[in-house]
């Protein structure tokens, strides 16, 4: 479990790709019912990038692909082929160079690297010659890792949640309909007996009144739910609590992750 930095990629300006200008906002504007496709790449022997350019260099451990197509792909930093990322998290490969990918969604963990720029050859597709697709890239870095710098919240503590905006209207007999908006994500944590180091971690994404990536449990294989989402933290703070009469008890509180407006 993850809170990470603002995606790194957001913008088209960030960009250069050889095709699908038309829908390349939807690889950082998240969709469930669009995608970024290639245009004319609909052919296994033939391959098409992505780049991503950053303003600074930047320190790069995750990134998720969500709903793609690839079978075949590389993605590598700083515009060299040979600079592929290790890959710290249980998957078909160690390094960022997949042959035969037959996942959908994918949440990597990359041993952290300083880079300008982020590529992705995209070779071939799991259903052969069709374009080349990717539904959401998201290139970040911990701000919090749960399991390193405090720990994962008990099952009964963490409530995930989709929400819809729903306008419901009454026929005129007496039936109804439904129409859904929108349907965003939402996480609340509850801790107790925290220590103050993992408190003001949690602090530090408070403060920041930005939003930023919540990542529940992503995996390189199996990640079915996709539970990932850009957030804010509205409300308060309040793991200032002490969680019994002894001050070496540690904290109580809540954190609230809610999606935000694409």
């Amino acid at each position: 479990m993850d809170i990470l930095s603002a995606n790194f990629l957001n913008t088209t300006t960030q960009l250069t790709i050889d095709s699908g200008s038309l829908t390349q906002e939807f690889l950082f504007n998240r969709d469930k019912f669009r995608q970024y496709t290639s245009d004319g790449f609909n052919n296994d022997l033939t391959t098409s990038s992505i780049t991503i350019s950053f303003d600074e260099t930047l320190t790069v451990s995750r990134l998720a692909l969500i709903q793609t197509n690839l079978k075949s792909f590389d993605i590598f930093y700083n515009g060299v082929t040979a600079n592929a990322f290790d890959i710290t998290s249980t998957g078909s490969t160690s390094t960022s160079l997949f042959t035969s990918n037959s996942e959908t969604s994918m949440y990597m963990r990359f041993t952290p690297v300083d880079c300008t720029s982020v590529t992705i050859d995209m070779k071939a597709t799991q259903s052969a010659d069709a374009e080349k697709a990717i539904g959401w890239l998201m290139i970040s870095n911990p701000l919090v890792n749960f399991a390193v710098d405090g720990r994962i919240p008990s099952a009964k503590n963490y409530k995930p949640s989709e929400n819809p905006k729903q306008v419901v209207h009454k026929m005129s007999d007496g039936g109804i309909r439904l129409q859904t908006v929108a349907t965003k994500r939402m996480a609340e944590i509850k801790f107790k007996y925290i220590d103050k180091s993992f408190r003001d971690k949690l602090k530090t994404v408070f403060d920041l009144s930005d939003h930023f990536v919540f990542d529940a449990f992503g995996t390189m294989t199996g990640w079915t739910d996709e539970f990932i989402f850009e957030a804010v933290w509205p409300g308060k703070f309040d793991i200032f609590k002490f969680s019994d009469n002894a001050i070496g008890a540690g904290f109580t509180g809540k954190i609230k992750a809610q999606e935000i407006a694409t």
